[in-house]
């Protein structure tokens, strides 16, 4: 390959823009991608609150403290530029570059030319790299990233004052910087030949700014009631560590990697726009007058720059993912600059190729996990749950115009079988109040239904069949009963009272609404409004004719009268409202003409008496047979200890198999194809 014959100061102009071009097309995809997730409620926050947003411990999302990558730049950005996505990936993508250009300045001080070029596209071309311009809220990584670099290249050249304040913009972006001071210091020591004591000396402002970090951190914490909890383990800190390997490698464990790995395609936009810095680089190992001034402490630098920035991954390596290490990876750029210190133009044009398809390979791998755990083998946010998730907040968003054109002001909309992990929903209803430009709009999961999330407005169940949204209950004469009856069995029974309360305001049928308006104030501790409720009912606790009535029901299924039994056992329950003998039997003679109500009585009863086991098993293998998956896991959690010999059940084992089979990534954890969620489409049978 012939060089280009251009002046230095041309070259480096060239490969600015050659590579600033070929990145663009490169994440060309994740700069398209709209709002997802946490964006729209930062944006919200932004709106309301203003740069303030990022410092309130009452924000929307008020889980970490981070105001400069939060408030701050929110605040700033979204009147700027109207809150539209792409504008705001273009913001992102500019801290990268700035992110990029002083990672060469740092690399140029450790290795040749060549090797700093290598490792700033190593770099460049990590996955991780993908999320963090896909996802805005990511935000708080790039910025911390290139507040760090800027903090280290103002020590470097004995700018104390202005690196303290860039350290400072860097932890308040995001506390994955804080062991900055550290690499301060082993640079002073170590590159600038100062004394132990006075490389201390001079980092000590800095020490100064984590502590003001620590303070504001603790009141954070103290004052908000979503702060994330961090937790510690024997695991956490090995786990930390080899998910830190993982990161730098962009290596996913993955039975679908290598089938991901071969069916991938390099840009071919990038690789031409990336490959043609090759020939810009110098013939030999290094440009002339340009020496590498510290390359002795490499290594031992990039060590414990890996080692320091994987620290705060820690306390969160139960539910880790790849972009955790973007500050760590800068360790890995090291080393990769060191390696390739004599790296010829068809070299590093062979590095800009495997790079890319390194890349495409990572990127494509359709898995990403969904069980906390320090030891998941794949990243909880990977570049394919991001595009699977805008993908599906488009559809969502169109089905939605479809299914409610012009919702009227101050609507609440409750919504169920969404697909899992989607992100659509998120918080209570940014993303409807953006679709529908109205603020009075909001948005819940269907079992977050309570008095507190119900509007004074209208109030929308909507349930997604795939397609569609549909209206839940939209014909139904006993709308009210019918959402209290489907949150009782969720396990969600104050959103059953409420809605309980809704159908007696709304006059549907009194009996069947007082009846088990008493079940959901019972299990959430009113024992004297339950009481009022049932004799509201009509029941009344009588041992003379509670027997005759059971006796009575057994005589009729003898007989083959279900109906006859059915009224029988409705007797003993008036009579003996608290055994759980007929709602059991009620439970299973109900099972093949109403689910909801087989269900229903077979949950009273094993409320009822919880140390029978049997009672345990048939909720249990009721909500496997209704797809209540959810439901069905917590049921089976608590019957596994009183029942220790389920293994030898066949038919608890074929459930729990199901069970496994149809849960978002089946027994390992990982998520693979879409399923839709656990609550049956339509409501509940």
């Amino acid at each position: 390959m012939r060089p280009v014959r251009v002046s230095v100061a041309q070259a480096r102009r060239l490969a600015l823009l050659l590579a600033a071009a070929g990145l663009f097309a490169l994440y060309f995809g994740a700069l398209r991608t709209g709002l997802l997730n946490d964006d729209q409620l930062f944006l919200e926050d932004a709106h309301r609150l203003g740069v303030s947003a990022g410092w309130s411990a009452h924000g929307t999302l008020a889980n970490y403290f981070r105001p400069v990558s939060r408030g701050l730049f929110f605040g700033v950005l979204a009147p700027l530029t109207g809150g539209q996505p792409f504008a705001l990936h273009l913001a992102l993508f500019a801290l990268l570059l700035v992110s990029l250009a002083l990672l060469w300045d740092l690399l140029r001080a450790f290795a040749t030319l060549p090797g700093a070029a290598a490792g700033t596209l190593y770099f460049a071309l990590l996955p991780l790299v993908r999320v963090d311009l896909t996802w805005i809220s990511c935000a708080q990584d790039l910025l911390a990233l290139a507040a760090a670099l800027g903090a280290l290249a103002a020590f470097r050249r004995g700018r104390d004052r202005i690196a303290l304040l860039l350290y400072l913009g860097a932890i308040f972006s995001k506390e994955s910087a804080l062991p900055l001071p550290a690499l301060l210091a082993f640079w002073a020591w170590r590159m600038d030949g100062a004394s132990p004591r006075a490389a201390l000396g001079r980092t000590v402002p800095f020490a100064g700014g984590a502590l003001a970090w620590a303070l504001a951190e603790f009141a954070f914490r103290r004052a908000s009631a979503g702060a994330q909890p961090l937790h510690l383990g024997a695991a956490a800190a090995p786990a930390a560590l080899a998910h830190l390997v993982q990161a730098v490698l962009g290596l996913e464990l993955s039975r679908g990697a290598v089938s991901a790995a071969l069916a991938s395609v390099p840009s071919l936009v990038a690789l031409a726009l990336l490959g043609a810095i090759a020939a810009l680089l110098p013939a030999g190992a290094d440009a002339p007058g340009a020496p590498a001034p510290h390359a002795r402490g490499a290594v031992a630098f990039a060590l414990l720059w890996l080692l320091a920035f994987t620290v705060p991954v820690v306390p969160v390596v139960w539910y880790w993912s790849a972009y955790f290490y973007t500050l760590a990876a800068v360790g890995g750029a090291v080393l990769v600059a060191l390696v390739a210190a004599r790296l010829t133009r068809w070299g590093f044009l062979a590095c800009v190729l495997c790079g890319l398809w390194w890349h495409a390979a990572s990127c494509a791998l359709p898995e990403f996990s969904v069980g906390a755990g320090p030891w998941s083998p794949v990243s909880h946010w990977t570049p394919y749950y991001f595009e699977r998730a805008a993908r599906l907040a488009r559809e969502l968003e169109a089905a939605m115009k479809r299914a409610t054109p012009t919702p009227a002001r101050g609507t609440h909309f409750f919504l169920t079988t969404l697909p899992p992990w989607a992100g659509f929903q998120s918080g209570n209803g940014a993303a409807l109040r953006a679709l529908y430009r109205d603020p009075s709009l909001a948005s819940y999961f269907y079992t977050q239904f309570s008095d507190s999330t119900a509007g004074a407005g209208p109030d929308e169940f909507l349930f997604w069949d795939g397609v569609e949204f549909e209206r839940l209950y939209a014909h139904a004469s006993d709308r009210w009963f019918q959402v209290g009856t489907d949150l009782l069995i969720l396990d969600h029974p104050a959103g059953a009272v409420a809605a309980f309360r809704r159908a007696l305001d709304a006059r549907e049928p009194r009996l069947d609404v007082a009846y088990w308006l008493g079940w959901a104030l019972l299990w959430t501790g009113e024992r004297a409004g339950a009481e009022r409720a049932w004799q509201a009912f009509g029941a009344h606790d009588d041992s003379t004719a509670y027997r005759p009535a059971l006796a009575a029901a057994q005589a009729a299924l003898a007989a083959h009268d279900t109906v006859g039994a059915r009224r029988a056992l409705l007797d003993a329950v008036r009579t003996g409202i608290g055994e759980p003998e007929p709602h059991a039997r009620l439970g299973a003679l109900l099972g093949a003409r109403s689910t909801k109500f087989a269900l229903l009585e077979t949950k009273v009863a094993a409320r009822l008496d919880p140390s029978d086991p049997w009672l345990q098993r048939s909720l249990f293998l009721a909500l496997v047979e209704a797809r209540l998956d959810e439901t069905a896991t917590a049921a089976l959690a608590a019957l596994r200890p009183r029942y220790s010999d389920w293994s030898a059940d066949s038919e608890m084992v074929r459930a729990v198999t199901v069970l496994q089979d149809r849960s978002p990534g089946g027994a390992n954890g990982v998520f693979g194809a879409p399923a839709p969620d656990a609550v049956a489409r339509g409501g509940l049978p």
